[in-house]
């Protein structure tokens, strides 16, 4: 579970147990301000995993005295954050938040693929100008990036033992991710052909399916058709887990294939060693 630090609204009905949350800060607004904002609940990240999503909240007590519409919303302090391209989160069309009337801001934040010990996420209300006003709900944020560790298990192939010549077989093989990180296709992963597939007209790498994650501890079933050679003989597939920039990793499923021709159909010979 994240750690996750609460922060609370300097007012004086509040707990100090609220008030003083450790590594939250929420920095009030000028006194006399008109339009106001008091943080009231806040649900930020103290640390995050690197690519690992939080699904953020903001809950805020209209303490001013105009009426939040549309035309408002919840900003990144600076006009950007490092764990969102958001930077605006709006109050829904139709939706007025009257003075001494809360609304809860909902956005996800994700954690850059690089480590950053001291990041911060702040939030502000800003008006339709972009004029921001109350308090600020601010978090220090550790992005944390454990040791990439590529690693797999090949759970079940199937895969032909015995294949006339020229006819196809609707291969599968199953593989568990035993590793640290998340395979997809944007990252390249896929089951790479380490032996043979040349020779049973098969691609060089089987990929993942664009939308496809396959996390740790995921399993997935790579599908591809392979078409015997048209010359009879004793044949061998051989497949492993690929990454680029990283090779083959992990244990390899390999088949002995013999494919046999109908007699005097086609001349017994260049089989693959």
């Amino acid at each position: 579970m994240e750690d996750v630090a609460p922060l609370g609204a300097r007012r004086p009905r509040l707990t100090a147990a609220v008030l003083l949350a450790v590594g939250t800060a929420v920095v009030p607004s000028a006194a006399g301000q008109t339009p106001d904002a008091s943080v009231t609940e806040a649900r930020l990240p103290a640390r995050l995993r690197c690519g690992q999503e939080f699904r953020a909240s903001v809950t805020l007590l209209n303490a001013g005295g105009t009426t939040w519409t549309s035309a408002d919303a919840l900003a990144a302090v600076g006009g950007e954050d490092a764990f969102t391209e958001t930077a605006r989160v709006t109050i829904p069309a139709g939706v007025e938040v009257a003075p001494g009337e809360s609304h809860t801001f909902r956005f996800l934040l994700t954690a850059p693929e690089i480590a950053l010990p001291r990041a911060r996420t702040a939030w502000r209300m800003v008006d339709e100008d972009g004029a921001g006003f109350g308090e600020t709900a601010a978090q220090a944020v550790a992005v944390e990036c454990p040791a990439r560790i590529d690693d797999a298990e090949m759970l079940e192939a199937d895969l032909p033992a015995r294949l006339a010549c020229a006819r196809s077989y609707p291969a599968r093989i199953t593989v568990r991710n035993t590793g640290s990180t998340r395979w997809s296709a944007r990252d390249g992963y896929a089951l790479g052909a380490a032996h043979g597939a040349e020779d049973f007209h098969a691609p060089a790498r089987v990929s993942l399916p664009p939308a496809a994650v396959v996390p740790p501890a995921a399993v997935h079933t790579f599908t591809t058709t392979l078409t015997a050679p048209t010359a009879g003989g004793a044949y061998r597939l051989e497949w492993r887990m690929t990454r680029p920039g990283g090779g083959f990793f992990g244990p390899a499923v390999a088949q002995s294939v013999k494919v046999v021709c109908a007699p005097g159909a086609v001349r017994d010979g260049g089989a693959s060693p």
